[in-house]
């Protein structure tokens, strides 16, 4: 049986949920599953000892958290040898006024230069944006990239953008038999049928 792994990265608790729900989709499919914090657990050694790693992280100031790009740097090598994904989560796809995909892409550009990792497939989702969680500061700051990306500006309320039959269908793809293949190689491809971007703190 192909054995899993799922990590990720999470500021306000979208892309853990998204994270989740892609393992609950592989585990439902009779996959062996390991899904793991980066920030809060003990982080596998054995990469290579998994037929597909997955990786969720949030798009946060340009970048992506720390706890990812060391994890990418540490196993870039283990990571070559087996199929990989990663899923960006972020805001500016869902921009009604520029081009928001395209802006994404460029941070995951910088993240594969920066750490070396060309993931088999890339995955753009959209995050949410939760007023409530920020702090004065932040919210302002939201508000006022939300407002020119001509998004959601009421602060007194939250906003998801996830659409997760777009995730659903995505968690799917790895496992379409329903007991993944080891020996079939993830398509190289970006996917944006789930906004993401670059202004988030997911």
């Amino acid at each position: 049986m192909a054995k899993i792994l799922v990590l990720y990265a999470s500021r306000r608790g979208q892309t853990r949920k998204i994270a989740v729900r892609i393992a609950g989709v592989l585990a439902g499919r009779s996959q062996a599953l390991e899904i793991v914090d980066a920030d809060h657990q003990a982080v596998p050694v054995d990469i290579a000892g998994f037929d597909l790693v997955v990786i969720a992280a949030p798009i946060i100031a340009g970048g992506y958290p720390r706890s990812i790009v060391r994890f990418v740097r540490r196993h870039r090598e283990e990571l070559e040898r087996v199929r990989s994904v990663f899923v960006s989560v972020g805001l500016a796809v869902a921009s009604r006024t520029s081009d928001g995909r395209a802006q994404s892409l460029v941070v995951v550009e910088k993240f594969v230069k920066k750490t070396g990792f060309r993931p088999g497939r890339i995955e753009l989702v959209a995050g949410a944006l939760p007023y409530s969680k920020y702090d004065f500061v932040t919210r302002f700051v939201m508000r006022r990239i939300a407002a020119k990306e001509g998004g959601d500006t009421d602060t007194s309320r939250d906003y998801e953008y996830t659409d997760w039959a777009a995730v659903d269908r995505f968690a799917r793809d790895l496992a379409p038999a329903g007991a993944l293949d080891a020996s079939a190689p993830v398509p190289p491809r970006v996917n944006s049928g789930a906004p993401g971007g670059t202004h988030d703190f997911q």
